[in-house]
């Protein structure tokens, strides 16, 4: 049965709360995300689209759409800044503090069953980020694009269920001094919207992707002997004992002229992932579609789940023999199991003890254009800290860092030629009720003024192959850089 928020219900959450998310269910089998999307172009200017390839999973049962930013928080230059409405402040607290003062500030009153994820900050946590954290060097400050952090809170989000085959589409409003008129103000904006989205709705495509001739220009920062060279002073650090193991990164730019959303459309199609994603920020639009999840909090429960080992794979691969090659590969699976051991004592850092195990180890799983060695590490939150402490005992991923963290951060900074701005960052979730959703910012491009922004990393450890690391980079960018190319095919 499909459900909506009653004005009696609406008016008892009103003497609650100062403001109340007022929703309503509409059959969704004839729509798709993409067409909604379409259909709402004209909200969707500053809106976010999170979506899941996991079909056949819970993680993939909802795909979520949010626009109208009622709010937004951002820290620059470790400056904070934030706009509720038309009002905008510079907190002088630390960001984190000041980010958990504006969503308690900003929380709604909801029905139980329309709360977890429906509303909250939709945002991004940069490499850079870990400065707010950590004394990190900063070879590279002048390279700052985007802010280290950036959160969006959305007056209305769109929850499309996959498997029910229903759209839930919920709006905040301010309660004010006439209750009974906000309520039924927003059930005529609702209506509209409704009238909006299933109108001649675009319906997705699904048709085989045409051959894809890769001879468009990509510009590397890096060439492969320039980068083998960085693997090999990295490989002096572990020999040294600065290090066990150590990610490094390089930088790839295309140019396009297809709109960042037929990426976007384009990638989900080619690269389908845990995590997708589409955010479009004052500093370019960032697309992705991840792999790996950074940290989740659920209900107090923590989740990471490390990836590393990796082997290329196209839809011709034997996913058996990739297997069995990948758990069989000795400097894969210690890479592994010394990545589960530093999510372990990063969740020991927040957890209560005794409570944080390694749930499923060493899985292989496959994906459109790699396949990757997955593990998860859970434990329960301890009394008195936050999903925000949790994301910062995890923040960056050590599959994006090295181990140990710091010293691995200090090295990066001292070989890398660049500032990573997103790449080993996050893309995240927040909601009124404490938890987070995150995933690692990998598998992406930053989309800005026609030039797409990509890059990609490898683990080094002590007996890493320069080449075979400068390859494993290249196959990393491919799903993204394939998805560029098709959507400019696909303008002819």
């Amino acid at each position: 049965m499909l459900q909506q928020l009653t004005q009696d219900e609406f008016l008892a959450l009103s003497k609650t709360a100062n403001r109340v998310a007022v929703y309503q269910e509409i059959a969704a089998d004839r729509l798709t995300p993409i067409g909604i999307v379409q259909n709402l172009a004209d909200e969707m200017l500053d809106g976010a689209i999170l979506e899941s390839g996991l079909r056949h999973e819970d993680a993939g049962r909802y795909s979520f759409i949010a626009f109208d930013s009622m709010a937004q928080f951002s820290v620059q230059n470790n400056q904070v800044s934030q706009r509720i409405e038309s009002k905008v402040s510079t907190p002088s607290t630390p960001p984190f503090i000041a980010l958990r003062q504006l969503l308690s500030e900003l929380s709604c009153a909801s029905k139980q069953h329309t709360a977890k994820f429906v509303h909250g900050g939709v945002g991004l946590l940069t490499y850079d980020a870990i400065r707010l954290f950590e004394a990190i060097p900063d070879r590279h400050s002048s390279d700052n694009i985007l802010p280290e952090v950036l959160f969006n809170f959305y007056r209305t989000t769109l929850m499309f269920d996959h498997l029910q085959q229903k759209l839930l589409i919920s709006v905040i409003v301010e309660t004010g001094d006439n209750p009974v008129q906000a309520y039924l103000a927003t059930q005529e904006k609702i209506k509209k919207l409704i009238t909006k989205i299933t109108a001649a709705s675009h319906q997705e495509t699904t048709h085989a992707h045409p051959k894809i001739k890769q001879d468009t220009p990509v510009d590397i920062d890096l060439s492969d002997e320039q980068f083998m060279d960085l693997v090999e002073r990295a490989k002096q650090h572990i020999v040294d004992g600065d290090v066990f193991q150590i990610v490094l990164s390089r930088r790839f730019s295309k140019r396009y002229t297809a709109t960042p959303f037929d990426i976007y459309r384009t990638l989900r199609r080619v690269s389908p992932a845990p995590y997708m994603f589409y955010f479009p920020t004052e500093q370019g639009v960032i697309i992705g579609a991840s792999p790996e999840k950074l940290i989740s909090v659920y209900d107090r429960k923590v989740e990471l789940n490390p990836i590393a080992g990796t082997r290329p794979r196209t839809e011709h691969s034997n996913d058996e023999h990739i297997t069995t090659e990948l758990l069989n590969d000795k400097k894969e699976m210690a890479e592994h199991m010394m990545l589960v051991d530093l999510a372990r004592n990063d969740l020991g850092a927040v957890c209560e003890p005794g409570t944080v195990k390694v749930s499923d180890l060493s899985r292989v799983r496959h994906f459109s254009h790699v396949s990757h060695i997955c593990s998860a590490v859970t434990g329960q939150l301890r009394e008195g800290l936050d999903a925000l402490d949790a994301l910062a005992a995890a923040f960056p991923a050590g599959t994006l860092s090295g181990a140990p963290k710091i010293r691995a951060m200090e090295i990066i900074d001292e070989l890398e030629t660049s500032k990573r701005g997103m790449y080993g960052g996050a893309i995240c979730r927040l909601d009124y009720q404490g938890n987070l959703d995150s995933c690692i910012a990998i598998r992406m491009a930053l989309l800005k003024e026609g030039i797409a922004t990509i890059r990609t990393g490898a683990g080094i450890v002590f007996d890493s192959n320069p080449k075979a690391e400068a390859d494993e980079t290249r196959h990393k960018a491919r799903s993204v850089l394939e998805a560029i190319a098709l959507a400019q095919e696909e303008l002819k």
